[in-house]
């Protein structure tokens, strides 16, 4: 079992965006877009959220915490749950996986910044 510092796995998490291809706000946006695009149902399209921010997600054992969004980004990723849930799962509360499961948000940092100060990943 091996776990990273925070400052690292900030880094690498904006390696593992850089090495997709994001690396602007409007990279990032398009590459979520297409995520809902391409998705069966809100899990899986909430694991693949999870897989564009954090490397290495096969070795993950588990992750302790949430990593932390901006609101700017945090609003753009709920819009797209919710729109999502209204097409495919109308008779549940849309956007409801992504309040339980997905990033914290923070004032705190800037509108599409993504911070791991509050996410510990544990790798196998």
């Amino acid at each position: 079992m091996e776990t990273i510092t925070t400052k690292l796995i900030e880094k690498q998490c904006q390696r593992h965006l850089a090495n997709q291809g994001i690396t602007t706000n409007k990279k990032l946006q398009s590459r979520l877009q297409e995520i809902f695009e391409q998705a069966e149902h809100q899990s899986s399209a909430l694991v693949d959220i999870y897989k564009l921010i954090v490397p290495d997600w096969e070795r993950i054992e588990r992750l302790e915490g949430y990593p932390v969004v901006g609101r700017g980004l945090w609003q753009y990723i709920a819009d797209l749950f919710i729109d999502f849930d209204q097409l495919h799962h109308p008779q549940i509360f849309n956007g409801g996986l992504w309040l339980n499961q997905g990033f914290s948000s923070s004032d705190e940092i800037s509108p599409w910044e993504i911070s791991m100060d509050k996410c510990r990943i544990v790798y196998t």
